[in-house]
């Protein structure tokens, strides 16, 4: 057997030069199989607790294989040490980029409470359902549903709140957005967002307890009625649009390729 190649739509793939990056999910059936054929690549976990999806054995085989393995987020990266002894010393952390021209604080902001319906829809209508009596009518709950990118971004400006109701997330994107955009958070961390849940802006509150998610809300509304004006955090939201910057995320990539030994001639850096 010679020496692998694929034909591909960017030409032919050389197993000597180049390299396969397979999503955590795609792990579990082409890890063994690059393993097998000598292929080198990496593994790209976006949700540490995907990892548990297929047969162990096969799983400990593709993790164990791979040259690489790049995690989204800190807890993501505990994930994989935890199920992977062994493999710690090929994690590399990268972060993905927000664009914080689009998701940036807008001073227009109304009395608006917004959240995504379709993240753990039974604990958001409990939620609800306990704010039906007590939301002042000045305010309103606006949910984020069927809209594209650049109407979230104009509704996120123009919100004060934003309910999170995250599960089980690698490094959730909805409450990062938010909190760029001038909204105080509150809600679940999905444990991947504990590592920007900074406490100018966001308000954790534990998994489950629907009642009390409804109180924080209820306390977070008053607290800004009574206030002179709404404060934006802008220094803590400058710090969370340079860490998830589209400069640190080239960063971390160009380390990425330089640590494979790929080319890296011709990319920005």
């Amino acid at each position: 057997m010679g020496k692998p190649s694929f034909s591909g739509v960017t030409g032919v793939f050389d197993a000597q030069r180049h390299m396969v990056v397979i999503p955590e999910l795609w792990a579990r059936k082409y890890g063994t199989q690059l393993a097998d054929m000598g292929v080198s690549y990496a593994i790209y976990v976006q949700n540490g607790y995907y990892i548990t999806k297929g047969r162990p054995a096969d799983l400990d085989r593709a993790y164990q294989s791979a040259r690489c393995i790049l995690t989204i987020s800190d807890d993501a990266s505990r994930c994989v040490a935890l199920a992977f002894p062994g493999a710690e010393h090929k994690i590399l952390r990268v972060h993905y980029s927000v664009d914080a021209q689009r998701f940036w604080p807008d001073t227009a902001k109304e009395n608006i409470i917004t959240y995504m319906p379709r993240k753990l829809a039974d604990h958001s209508s409990k939620v609800l359902f306990f704010l039906r009596h007590h939301l002042p009518a000045h305010w309103r709950i606006v949910p984020i549903d069927g809209l594209n990118e650049v109407q979230v971004a104009a509704l996120l400006k123009r919100s004060k709140i934003f309910m999170a109701f995250s599960h089980f997330e690698g490094c959730p994107l909805p409450p990062l957005e938010a909190a760029l955009s001038g909204n105080q958070v509150i809600g679940y961390t999905g444990q991947g967002a504990k590592e920007y849940w900074l406490p100018e802006i966001f308000e954790e509150v534990a998994s489950g307890d629907v009642a009390g998610f409804a109180q924080r809300v209820l306390d977070k509304v008053q607290a800004i009625d009574q206030a002179e004006q709404f404060e934006l955090p802008l220094s803590a939201i400058r710090t969370l649009a340079e860490t998830y910057s589209e400069a640190q995320e080239r960063k971390d990539m160009l380390e990425f390729l330089k640590a494979m030994g790929l080319n890296t001639n011709g990319l920005p850096t």
